[in-house]
C-alpha cells in the first residue's frame, strides 16, 4: 500500500512482547524491518502513544516501542525509578534483542534518558532524537512539582 496515506491503511496489531531485564519484565513491541528505532514515552504515558509512528514507520524500519518500567504492562516495581536504571532497561533491552546500534527517540522524560544512556552508551547509538526535552536540569522547584506529580500518579 505504498503512497497510501496512514490514515487510509488499514491498522494493523502490534507485536507485543514482554522481555526479563534487570530483575523486571520489560513489555514493549517490534515491528518492521530495517534499521531499528526505539521510541522512549513521556511521563506518565505508554509505549500507545507512539502508536501513529510506529503504524507508518514499520513500513520502513524495525519500530520498537517500550513500556519503561512502572508503565504501561511493565512490571512496577517500588523502588528504582532512576534514568541511569532505564537507560539500564533500554540496553538490556537491545542486547535481548540482538540489536548492536539504533536511532532512539525521546518525548519529555524519554528524552532525559537519552541523555543518560548516551553518557553510558554511546557506542549503542547509531542516532538520538529528541522531543520536548531541555537540555539543562529541572530547577528545584521543578523537580519538587515532578516529584509530587510522580508520587500522586
Amino acid at each position: 500500500m505504498v503512497g497510501q496515506s496512514p490514515r487510509h491503511r488499514p491498522f494493523f496489531e502490534e507485536t507485543r512482547m514482554k522481555a526479563r531485564i534487570n530483575g523486571i519484565d520489560l513489555a514493549y513491541s517490534d515491528d518492521g524491518q530495517g534499521l531499528p528505532v526505539i521510541f522512549l514515552h513521556a511521563f506518565p504515558f505508554n509505549r500507545r502513544m507512539w502508536e501513529p509512528q510506529r503504524l507508518v514507520l514499520s513500513q520502513h524500519y524495525r519500530v520498537i516501542t517500550v513500556d519503561l518500567r512502572g508503565h504501561g504492562e511493565s512490571d512496577a516495581p517500588l523502588w528504582h525509578y532512576t534514568l541511569d536504571l532505564f537507560a539500564d532497561d533500554v540496553k538490556g533491552l537491545l542486547d535481548h534483542l540482538a540489536i548492536r546500534q539504533a536511532v532512539l527517540v525521546g518525548l519529555s522524560m524519554g528524552g532525559y534518558l537519552l541523555f543518560a544512556f548516551h553518557r553510558k552508551y554511546p557506542e549503542r547509538i547509531k542516532g538520538l532524537v529528541f522531543c520536548d526535552t531541555r537540555a539543562e536540569a529541572d530547577t528545584p522547584e521543578v523537580l519538587a512539582w515532578r516529584v509530587a506529580l510522580a508520587q500522586r500518579v
